[in-house]
């Protein structure tokens, strides 16, 4: 069987790679290509397809990210969908496996991994790539465990880090809350730990990507 492809990325070069890695031993064929999450909700609506592959940050015109993708399993529940991505922050990951995306990449992988990935999310079968596994520390063919997200944090570690990411220092925060220096920084690690993130960096991502 030749399976129908949907795929959506802004930059050619990358449909291009992804063309011919699915074109590979006849898998699959690609049916439409996106490089706006308008025009890829556009296709999915007129273009009959058995499974998604798609950039996880696209320009405008359309929400990108989790929104999309929130959109898109809101729309199509059944379609397995795998996501294509430069970003290499393990809380994002995350929170894009809970979207219900099946099938997670880095753009830097090897592109046989492709094939493989699409094979296993068309068998509901969830598909982490050798980075991605790395980064979150889940050996092959271990479950994605469901903590490290933005539901384990409490109203004030979000809003700690929602002030950091504006850039304010700890000690900003604390003369904004009327808290101890102390306290802020306590919760602002506590943050860090039920994310899983070691950096700064990766706090600013975070917020960042998801329109915190």
């Amino acid at each position: 069987m030749v399976y129908r492809v949907i795929l959506a990325d802004d930059h050619p070069v990358v449909l291009k790679g992804l063309s011919l890695a699915l074109a590979r031993d006849g898998l699959a064929t690609v049916v439409a290509e996106a490089q706006s999450p308008d025009e890829l909700l556009g296709l999915l609506a007129t273009t009959p397809c058995d499974a998604l592959i798609t950039d996880f940050s696209m320009p405008a015109p359309g929400r990108d990210g989790l929104a999309l993708l929130r959109d898109v399993r809101q729309t199509y529940p059944a379609l397995p969908v795998m996501v294509i991505t430069t970003l290499a922050n393990p809380a994002l990951y995350r929170e894009i496996i809970g979207t219900g995306v099946l099938g997670l990449i880095g753009k830097s992988a090897d592109t046989r991994e492709i094939p493989e990935a699409l094979l296993e999310i068309l068998s509901n079968h969830v598909y982490l790539g050798a980075s991605v596994r790395e980064l979150i520390g889940t050996p092959s063919g271990a479950p994605l465990g469901k903590s490290g997200t933005l539901a384990d944090l409490s109203p004030r570690e979000l809003k700690i880090l929602r002030l950091f990411a504006a850039g304010n220092s700890v000690t900003d925060i604390a003369r904004a809350t009327g808290r101890g220096l102390s306290t802020i920084s306590q919760q602002k690690s506590n943050a860090m730990r039920k994310l899983r993130l070691d950096t700064d960096a990766e706090i600013f991502e975070y917020i960042e990507r998801l329109r915190l």
